[in-house]
């Protein structure tokens, strides 16, 4: 799939799943970088933002945002088109996530990098966050 159609695509289900985000404050963001096979590879498809705009919705950018990243989440092109397979609900989402992170396979990764401190993260709403959707 080219990187704008992936985009859209992306596009449609992120912004709409302000769940994925829930217990998170507001400004709370998330870096995304998509790999093509690996998530090893250093050329990424796709790059963006997913940030909790307000209480009631989610923002998704390709442009830097005014808001230091939580996490940095790497994902190849199939990891992330099974995530949101059938417009998952945050709990399949991230039931999704697990299994991927428990079972990898070949072309089928997951990762991520914690951006900031966990006291830090535990104040806006990551612990509450952590718990509910078991990380």
């Amino acid at each position: 799939m080219e990187a704008e159609e992936l985009y859209t695509k992306l596009k449609e289900f992120f912004p709409n799943k302000l769940d994925l985000m829930r217990h998170l404050h507001v400004n709370a963001c998330w870096e995304y970088y998509i790999t093509e096979n690996s998530t090893n590879d250093t050329i990424f498809k796709l790059h963006y933002y997913l940030f909790k705009k307000n209480e009631n919705s989610l923002e998704m950018t390709k442009e830097v945002p005014d808001i230091k990243t939580d996490l940095v989440l790497y994902f190849t092109e199939k990891a992330i088109l099974y995530l949101i397979e059938g417009n998952s609900s945050a709990e399949e989402y991230y039931a999704r996530y697990h299994k991927l992170m428990n079972n990898p396979q070949s072309g089928i990764e997951v990762d991520s990098k914690v951006n900031k401190p966990r006291l830090k993260l535990w104040q806006i709403g990551y612990k509450k966050w952590q718990k509910d959707f078991k990380f």
